[in-house]
């Protein structure tokens, strides 16, 4: 639903692909090891007088962090370090795939691999489902084979004879998983469930592109199991090259998704964000994707992206390990504010706190920008009820599904079945978001938790296609309800 207050501007559904030309994308600096600097990147010749504040010194140091720590830390600009030292090193940006890196170890709430292949919403809770959830359940019944979970269950072969729902990730960590033992990608049951639902497709807010070399680093790391996985095993579902991810999305008839980048330091947002450019280009069906980072000249740049197209911007507060109230960002959300552009934002302290994570530093953004277009990743796990409150207060705050309610979040952090009203109340304001394709278990596993809560299929079809279409003004979004 548009609610009042909202900016009367929605960019046109093709703005990121014919807005501007495509600027020239700077190499990708030598990726030697990066040494010890105490100080800040320097500020670029475009500020603004006095738009930005500079971003406090960097102190940590990469070059004790253990063997693997660092692969999936970019370090495409030279002498800088992670911003973050408070965590296990830098190894704590350092592993983050979106904050669900299964640093569940870290957190000291280690959870056992998924095992379960439906989340059990609504069966733990004694939630009563539709009939829609019941078939839900009925068909997770029928998709096992052999007892092995297709969710990221004990690492090995690829069980024989499994449905298109056994995406093969009960192989090893190093098998590209898109499909079962039956070569099937799951697309069909996909297609089945927004079908079934009468709606033309889904929107998925929340899915990951960014430059291969960036993304090869966060896969290896989770191969190595790296220090912030606890140990967990954790297979990517769909290890595939950018144009296979991009069709598997198709395949699934995900209408539009994003391209959720982040940096981790100074100086690498401006980097990412000329690589977005082109990745909108190239492909259309992605909602130009842009970040930020508190350090000078942030405002020039995300002013710029604004006005090259860019839909949606992704900041991520556990990995960049910094406070989004500060003052060198205000400018930033106020820029978004009068866009009307949503920002996707990590801020929840799950699966590991920061900080600056949790409900706090956010109500102090919104409290100076209302009107900001908030999109909470994750509805904020583990603190969803928090978050919930931010949402009720604040018309234009909504939140994502990412990895919510599926059996490998509800080990970790289970959401509150006495909150399940007040999810219903704002299903106007729910957006679907997968994690796609850093997750360990099929995209269908997503959808079918969201079923299983029996919310019923008015609210399905608000959160996985309605809201986020009318949001970014996709062709032929519904009417908000009255």
């Amino acid at each position: 639903m548009i609610v009042s207050g909202m900016s009367a501007h929605t960019p046109t559904p093709s703005a990121e692909t014919d807005a501007v030309s495509e600027p020239e994308v700077a190499s990708e600096p030598d990726m030697a090891s990066e040494p010890v600097v105490a100080s800040d990147v320097a500020s670029e010749t475009d500020v603004p007088s006095g738009a930005e504040v500079a971003s406090e010194p960097v102190v940590a140091s990469e070059t004790d962090m253990p063997s693997g720590a660092e692969v999936a830390c970019e370090t495409d600009v030279p002498s800088e370090t992670p911003r973050t030292s408070e965590t296990a090193g830098a190894a704590a940006e350092a592993a983050e795939t979106d904050g669900i890196a299964a640093t569940v170890g870290a957190a000291g709430t280690c959870g056992a691999p998924e095992t379960d292949r439906i989340a059990g919403a609504a069966g733990a809770a004694g939630v009563t489902g539709t009939t829609r959830a019941a078939a839900t359940a009925a068909t997770a019944a029928t998709t096992e084979t052999d007892g092995t979970a297709a969710t990221g269950g004990p690492v090995g072969p690829p069980t024989p004879g499994g449905t298109d729902r056994t995406a093969a990730t009960t192989g090893t960590a190093g098998t590209a998983a898109t499909g079962g033992s039956n070569g099937s990608n799951g697309s069909a049951e996909v297609r089945r469930f927004w079908q079934d639902l009468g709606l033309p497709g889904l929107v998925d807010v929340h899915t990951h592109f960014m430059p291969e070399r960036v993304l090869h680093k966060v896969w290896a790391y989770f191969d190595e199991l790296g220090p912030l996985t606890g140990g967990v095993e954790w297979p990517i579902t769909y290890r595939e090259d950018e144009a296979e991810r991009a069709a598997l999305l198709r395949a699934f008839g995900v209408r539009a998704f994003t391209a959720m980048l982040y940096p981790h330091k100074p100086g690498m947002a401006r980097w990412l964000n000329d690589w977005a450019v082109g990745f909108a280009r190239r492909t259309p069906d992605c909602l130009h994707t842009s970040t930020f980072f508190p350090e000078p000249g942030a405002a020039a740049y995300v002013r710029e992206a604004v006005e090259h197209g860019t839909r949606v911007f992704k900041a991520h507060v556990q990995v960049g390990g910094y406070d989004p109230a500060d003052e060198a960002l205000d400018a930033c959300w106020g820029l978004l504010a009068e866009a009307g552009t949503p920002v996707v934002v990590h801020c929840g302290s799950g699966p590991a706190p920061g900080k600056h994570t949790g409900p706090g530093p956010m109500a102090r953004v919104l409290a100076r920008h209302p009107r900001l277009r908030v999109v909470v990743a994750h509805l904020g796990m583990p603190e969803y009820e928090d978050f919930l409150d931010l949402a009720e207060r604040y018309p234009e705050v909504r939140l994502d599904t990412t990895m919510a309610f599926t059996g490998f979040s509800e080990r970790m952090a289970p959401f509150p079945r006495r909150a399940l009203p007040r999810l219903a109340a704002l299903g106007d304001r729910v957006l679907l978001g997968t994690d796609f394709p850093n997750i360990p278990y099929p995209y269908a596993h997503q959808l079918d938790a969201l079923a299983g809560l029996g919310l019923g299929d008015d609210w399905l079809r608000a959160v996985c296609h309605d809201n986020a279409a009318r949001l970014f003004g996709l062709p032929d979004a519904p009417e908000p309800p009255a």
